[in-house]
């Protein structure tokens, strides 16, 4: 694609399921600047909904400038394939590390991108139907997966070729969406490089979360693959509901922080994103709730939550903006963390009780004892409810999770204040 001919930016309506142009991209290769202005019909047709509130106000049409991500706005940059589908657009394209970021924008796709966002060199908009394998098809889909993460020949070259035309979103595991119906699901097979059954893991993990009280996104777990069954996990996509693409973005752009790469990471921090949900009018149990995961991830030993790894979702029936379901919980299977990748307290990633109280104020507590009401309350379900999820792990990762969940406590317990 040339990096002069702007783009113009699609929506798909969170009221009608239209779709329509909310803007228009252009990049400034000399200057390694992109420019962003929402369309003078979007403006003139009263439409309320900032595609991104914190950077792109509707407020304030623009435009905006940006630099982070080599010219690529956040909203936008969220739309892109992650480290799996980079990949694969390497493969086919001929694109390399140090291709820019905007450059993956146009190839990888509208079929299937995360969130509510298109984009295309015209100005009407033109956007196919969701297209991904039904679920039917997951047995040779993890095959495939497996077989393309350790670059062999299609075992379908059909489903091979759908693949590459759908690239996954987010992270570095092979992935890809199946439906089922109107719900579609992220799938995940386990990797021969994986030391624990990681599928299994994060299956368990969830319904730990969810024991707990707190939102996670819905898993199932199943061995898949036939002959040689393989472990996989399938996550449902948060941003599909019904069927639908719903506007969603990351907390590393709520925060204002480029992921992987950034030289920000004091910004990756869950005091400052708990002020950013009540920035954007999430209700205050969203920031409860942000408390309960950091806490959650801290003793079960997440280290990688990340900012990319938390995100928020816009529910047209409140007509305002919501911490997304958590996703990609998954404890460090070989050692036990001392340091989460986001800050418990105001730049200290360090796992302790006095970091996670420390911050209270931002979280919405009235008070230090609230907060440590709330934490206390957590840990006692936190330890209940491991027992229920035990039979999910397996003798080998209830080893490792036992282990874990002891050494986690006493991190967080009263023990550990002074």
């Amino acid at each position: 694609m040339s990096t002069f001919k702007p783009l113009y930016v699609y929506l798909q309506r969170p009221d009608t399921g239209q779709w329509l142009t909310v803007g228009k991209y252009s990049h400034d290769p000399s200057a390694a600047i992109g420019r962003f202005s929402y369309a003078p019909s979007y403006i003139d047709a009263g439409h309320p909904w900032s595609i991104d509130p914190i950077n792109l106000p509707i407020s304030a049409p623009g435009p905006f400038v940006s630099e982070r991500y080599g010219g690529l706005h956040d909203a936008l940059r969220d739309a892109c394939p992650d480290s799996w589908g980079r990949m694969l657009i390497q493969r086919e394209h001929g694109f390399t590390d140090l291709s820019p970021h905007h450059a993956y924008l146009l190839r990888a796709g509208n079929a299937d991108r995360w969130g509510a966002l298109a984009v295309g060199t015209v100005r009407k908009p033109s956007v196919p139907e969701l297209s991904v394998p039904p679920v039917s098809s997951l047995d040779e889909l993890s095959l495939e997966l497996l077989a393309m993460q350790e670059r062999r020949a299609p075992v379908n070259k059909a489903l091979r070729k759908r693949l590459m035309a759908t690239p996954s979103m987010g992270g570095a595991r092979p992935k890809a969406t199946v439906h089922d119906g109107q719900d579609y699901w992220l799938v995940k097979p386990v990797l021969p490089s994986d030391t624990e059954d990681i599928p299994r893991l994060e299956h368990a993990i969830r319904e730990w979360g969810q024991a707990c009280g707190m939102r996670f996104a819905q898993t199932a777990y199943q061995q898949a693959g036939g002959d040689s069954p393989l472990s996989v996990m399938r996550s449902l996509r948060f941003d599909r509901p019904n069927g639908r693409r719903a506007m969603t973005l990351s907390a590393a752009s709520l925060l204002q922080t480029q992921y992987p790469g950034g030289a920000d990471t004091a910004l990756w921090s869950y005091p400052l994103l708990a002020r950013v949900l009540t920035l954007i009018g999430a209700p205050r149990e969203d920031a409860t709730e942000l408390f309960c995961r950091m806490v959650f991830n801290a003793v079960v030993g997440n280290d990688d939550d990340h900012p990319r790894n938390h995100a928020v979702v816009y529910q047209h029936g409140e007509r305002r903006w919501r911490l997304a379901p958590a996703f990609d919980v998954v404890p460090n299977p070989d050692f036990t963390p001392d340091y989460l990748a986001m800050a418990l307290s105001q730049g200290d990633r360090k796992i302790s009780r006095q970091n996670a109280l420390a911050d209270s104020a931002a979280f919405g507590f009235e008070s230090q004892d609230e907060a440590v009401e709330v934490l206390d309350v957590l840990l006692a379900r936190v330890e209940h409810h491991y027992e229920s999820i035990r039979p999910l792990l397996g003798d080998r990762l209830d080893a490792l999770m036992s282990d874990r969940l002891k050494k986690g406590l006493m991190r967080m317990s009263r023990q550990c204040e002074n």
